[in-house]
């Protein structure tokens, strides 16, 4: 058999993902696909924006 071949550089296991951003991301799963912010594009990019930032401020412990 052959082995496997090894990850390009970049590539491989995606950096570990902070706890609570785990947390802020299941919640936004749970509410935001589906409901009336993601029916105007302008609102949901908004709001998706608003999430990543607090994801990051959340990584930085700020």
């Amino acid at each position: 058999m052959d082995e496997p071949a090894e990850p390009l550089a970049g590539e491989g296991d995606p950096a570990p993902v902070h706890p609570l951003a785990a947390i802020v991301e299941r919640w936004w799963q749970d509410h935001f696909p589906g409901s009336v912010v993601a029916q105007v594009a302008p609102i949901w990019n908004h709001a998706f924006t608003a999430k990543e930032e607090l994801k990051r401020r959340l990584k930085e412990g700020a």
